[in-house]
């Protein structure tokens, strides 16, 4: 009977210690059918990666479908640390995709399973009509500065003052 408890205890350590778990995806979703089925769909470009390429830092150029977003958002393509599966996402940094995601415990998820693809010009054609730019994003160009203003005239000025200086003097040299 020790021998079975001993044989069992040693059989859960092994157990807890494998890290990878096995799954798989029944079928990837073309794009327009990943978009449709989207728990939210985002157009963003990858700035940086992080555990192993499956964390990306995103900068949300346009939100399609789902709660609106903010201009930068973290994508998890996969669990933290040495924990790894099949499905696992690695992202590229610098790479603009249409991210397909799920949300759980308010941290957007992403698998190879999800859909997500990088972008190409002709994934614009799913681009549905209440995609909106992500909160905070600039939308329209900022009031021009006053003070920007200011230095062109000065120069201006001055090199007006100086012709009519330079004019003066050739007028009085010229008597």
């Amino acid at each position: 009977m020790r021998n079975l408890v001993r044989l069992l205890l040693l059989a859960l350590v092994i157990a807890g210690a494998a890290t990878p778990v096995q799954a798989s995806c029944a079928l990837i979703p073309q794009p327009a059918q990943a978009v449709r089925e989207a728990e939210v769909a985002f157009v963003g470009t990858v700035m940086s990666i992080a555990n192993q390429d499956r964390w990306a830092t995103v900068a949300v150029e346009e939100v399609w479908i789902g709660s609106d977003l903010p201009v930068t958002v973290e994508v998890r393509g996969g669990p933290a640390g040495n924990v790894a599966s099949s499905v696992d996402r690695s992202f590229v940094a610098a790479t603009r995709y249409l991210f397909t995601v799920s949300v759980a415990n308010g941290r957007l998820h992403d698998s190879i399973c999800s859909g997500t693809t990088e972008w190409t010009a002709d994934l614009a054609r799913l681009r549905p009509a209440g995609a909106r730019p992500a909160l905070g994003a600039q939308t329209e160009p900022p009031p021009p500065d006053p003070l920007a203003l200011v230095v062109p005239l000065l120069a201006a000025a001055s090199v007006g003052g100086a012709l009519v200086g330079v004019g003066a003097v050739l007028r009085r040299l010229a008597r």
